[in-house]
């Protein structure tokens, strides 16, 4: 980059800042030395150009990440997400997706729902790794509940299998949930309800899905071979 450009950015960097502290203190839109700023960075791939507006909104997608009401059980630094919103912009706006962004607060409104997204990705990738259930697990809860002599072992052996053919069916995470917490761990909708209050809606969805899982099992033609 010649020194002309270089200090052609670096004029453009204290405007921007300049406009971004005017729209944060009176409101309004910001300017468009910002939107030049990301022009640069997205259609031209310019590195220094995005290192810039990395720096100068940091704080916004920080604040946004500190305020999210899921961010508290994601159990990572607020900068993991800064970094990944940002990350998923760069991404997903290419050079020929740019035109669909008519100014800065438009690319602003984006990187925000790129920061919800990243958010609950994380909680949702937590979950289906938690719910990647393994059946000796499933056998080791089993035998705590019924004990270990040599009929329940076998019992506890059977249901094992049973399980593990079972949670293959399962479709989503949700079903994953469900089926261990109330078929293994006994636990009622309401507590399951309690325990992932960012998976379901309310209580009512759990049991709808317990039945939705109940139903289709009970169609299941192999699953009934597999009983008798």
């Amino acid at each position: 980059m010649s020194d002309h450009s270089r200090r052609s950015l670096s004029e453009l960097a204290k405007q921007c800042a300049e406009e971004t502290s005017r729209y944060f203190s009176n409101g309004g839109a910001p300017g468009q030395s910002c939107y030049q700023l990301f022009k640069l960075a997205i259609i031209d791939r310019d590195q220094e150009a995005w290192e810039i507006l990395y720096r100068q909104y940091t704080p916004l997608v920080k604040g946004w990440v500190l305020r999210h009401p899921a961010y508290a059980k994601t159990n990572e630094e607020a900068d993991y997400f800064v970094n990944a919103a940002f990350t998923r912009v760069w991404q997903a706006i290419t050079p020929e997706k740019f035109q669909r962004f008519e100014d800065t607060s438009s690319i602003l409104r984006y990187l925000q729902t790129c920061t919800n997204s990243v958010i609950l990705d994380n909680l949702r990738q937590r979950a289906n790794e938690a719910y990647d259930i393994d059946a000796d697990d499933v056998r080791h809860q089993i035998d705590q509940r019924h004990g270990r002599s040599a009929s329940d072992m076998q019992r506890s052996l059977y249901f094992q299998q049973l399980f593990e053919a079972v949670n293959q069916r399962m479709k989503t995470e949700q079903e994953r949930i469900v089926l261990y917490e109330v078929y293994v761990l006994d636990v009622k909708p309401s507590e399951i309800f309690k325990r992932h209050p960012h998976t379901f809606k309310n209580v009512k969805e759990i049991y709808r899905i317990k039945e939705n899982i109940l139903a289709r099992l009970r169609r299941d033609e192999k699953l009934k071979k597999l009983f008798q």
